[in-house]
């Protein structure tokens, strides 16, 4: 599915690529969007953090999802970040609050409103940009802190899981300090970021009870909270902005309410 969303991409955002840290997957793919280019008009900002179970996964693969996010009218960031097993847990979310830091600084050279700076992950990248979201200590060693984000969208994240499968036992076992590390859901306060959950309600990869707990917990503490529950699978989420769906989705516009803040508090039932 993601193949073939790139493929019949045709969008015409311009691209660059950036280096944000010796690594040699820390390169990132800006893509702004054209209307934004011609004009000088600042723009949104989202940093979308891709999944593919913590060990696989290339910014090069989501180019349709810079090229969609683009034509909604956003300075899209795509990192690469390290993957397992050449780079473990925590050292990949590092990666990634690199890249948000490198981001942030640079975001008004692109085009970017640093106000409207909102972070996006999908599957194991809405795990690693929630652990950034809620556990300060990660933008912290780059000088940064998540008050840098106007919000927080979890695209079939993993928030709250046990360690009940050779991949994650592989990725995040170790001490009872690590695997509780590796849970955003253990993170969440008050101050937390705007958030938008969205999830599949039939997702057979990701269990549906991650989203509720974190939603749960949000709500607990008083922080802001959105949840939209769709049917569908893990894929449904992500794929709302390849070109052939992201011109009716329920998805596309839930995002564009959240980061233009209209319409906000107005979820969807589970």
């Amino acid at each position: 599915m993601l193949s073939g969303a790139t493929v019949i991409e045709n969008g015409d955002a311009p691209r660059v690529e950036v280096t944000y840290g010796p690594g040699p997957r820390n390169r990132a793919d800006v893509y702004r969007p054209r209307a934004a280019a011609a004009t000088g008009a600042l723009a949104p900002v989202v940093v979308f953090i891709h999944g593919g179970s913590w060990e696989s996964g290339t910014k090069g693969l989501y180019r349709w999802m810079g090229q969609g996010l683009a034509a909604q009218g956003y300075v899209a960031v795509l990192p690469n970040y390290g993957l397992m097993p050449a780079t473990g847990f925590p050292d990949f979310v590092r990666d990634a609050a690199s890249a948000v830091a490198y981001a942030r600084a640079h975001a008004t050279e692109w085009g970017g409103d640093t106000t409207r700076f909102f972070l996006m992950g999908h599957s194991a990248g809405a795990q690693i940009a929630a652990l950034l979201a809620y556990d300060g200590t990660y933008l912290a060693r780059e000088g940064r802190s998540p008050r840098d984000l106007a919000g927080f969208i979890g695209l079939s994240g993993p928030y709250d899981f046990v360690l009940d499968s050779k991949l994650l036992q592989r990725t995040f076992g170790g001490t009872p300090e690590r695997e509780a590390a590796s849970q955003p859901v253990r993170f969440v306060t008050a101050d937390a970021p705007r958030t938008l959950l969205v999830m599949g309600r039939d997702d057979r990869t990701v269990r549906p009870r991650n989203t509720e707990r974190l939603a749960a917990r949000l709500r607990a503490v008083g922080a802001p909270i959105e949840e939209l529950w769709i049917p569908g699978d893990h894929g449904v989420t992500v794929g709302a902005f390849a070109r052939p769906y992201r011109g009716d989705s329920e998805i596309v516009r839930a995002v564009n309410r959240f980061i233009r803040g209209s319409d906000w508090g107005t979820p969807s039932p589970p």
